[in-house]
């Protein structure tokens, strides 16, 4: 028999997307115990975040995480997205030998494989964010005025603290700020505000 702690996670930045509601997460769930467990499943217990503000910690997963530390269970999302890595890193779930990790999603992957994935997720989001800076930049140049963000090693920066602020839940000032506290401004040298940090958001999509 398989113990499974279930957790699910739904952000701010998740509204409006159907795909990473609880229902849709409980349906994926409910899907891979009925399909894809290997072994008579056996729930232990359930726990979920939802809509928790920037800066205040996952209680659900943590004490998810507890709980398959306690009795050597395999955590159990519906998807790798809804594991919040910018802000816990990798090593609780991966590097943890007594905690067993599988996503619905991705029913045959094994711990090593997610690490993989999750990893290459990483970097595509990374390469989407400099993309869509780039795509900023050239629009200010084609409207003869300086673009909204910066070039280069700043775009970087900018997109390291923008993209994991995003999917914790943050608001726009909270971003902002973030970005004048690390030192960054707009390419036109000015100060973050909520305003700009909402167009630079849409564009990053």
């Amino acid at each position: 028999m398989t113990r499974y702690v279930i957790y699910m996670r739904v952000g701010y930045e998740d509204q409006g997307r159907p795909e990473a509601s609880l229902a849709a997460q409980r349906r994926d769930i409910d899907f891979f115990l009925d399909h894809y467990a290997t072994a008579p499943p056996a729930v232990t217990a359930r726990f979920r975040d939802q809509l928790v503000p920037e800066g205040q910690p996952l209680l659900g997963l943590q004490a998810a995480l507890s709980d398959c530390r306690k009795q050597s269970a395999v955590l159990l999302v519906a998807r790798l997205d809804r594991l919040p890595f910018a802000q816990f890193g990798y090593a609780p779930f991966f590097a943890d030998p007594v905690v067993g990790l599988r996503v619905a999603a991705l029913p045959h992957a094994t711990k090593t494989e997610l690490s993989i994935h999750a990893r290459m997720l990483a970097q595509e989001q990374s390469f989407h964010a400099r993309q869509a800076l780039a795509r900023l930049e050239n629009r200010g140049a084609e409207r003869n005025r300086k673009p909204l963000a910066p070039c280069g090693t700043a775009s970087d920066q900018v997109a390291r603290i923008v993209l994991p602020m995003r999917q914790g839940g943050a608001t726009l000032r909270d971003i902002a700020s973030a970005l004048n506290r690390a030192g960054l401004t707009t390419a036109s040298g000015t100060a973050w505000r909520p305003t700009q940090v909402s167009r630079l958001l849409h564009m990053l999509g």
